[in-house]
């Protein structure tokens, strides 16, 4: 789970791509990029729930989820990789 305390760190890295801001509907929008891009096997085996001010993945799945959570941390703390998945990602 994300929350609006974390998303100032990366919040630039989001502005730079028009209509993004870094809610929790962006971290949405860049977990299934990052599935669709880097993790196809993720597919269909977690849920997101985002609001404004907060992003949650749930599911059954805990491996899933864990390798979702690995590849989002990695996001959060490289601003590049997070940058090449803000770019692609769709607007929720």
């Amino acid at each position: 789970m994300l929350t609006d305390q974390h998303f100032g760190k990366v919040a630039a890295v989001f502005e730079q791509v028009e209509g993004f801001e870094g809610s929790g509907y962006d971290w949405a929008s860049v977990a299934h990029a990052v599935v669709g891009r880097d993790a196809q096997h993720l597919e269909g085996r977690f849920g997101t729930d985002p609001e404004a001010g907060m992003f949650v993945a749930y599911g059954g799945d805990h491996e899933a989820l864990g390798e979702l959570g690995v590849l989002l941390a990695k996001a959060y703390s490289d601003a590049e990789y997070l940058g090449g998945l803000v770019a692609i990602s769709e607007l929720d």
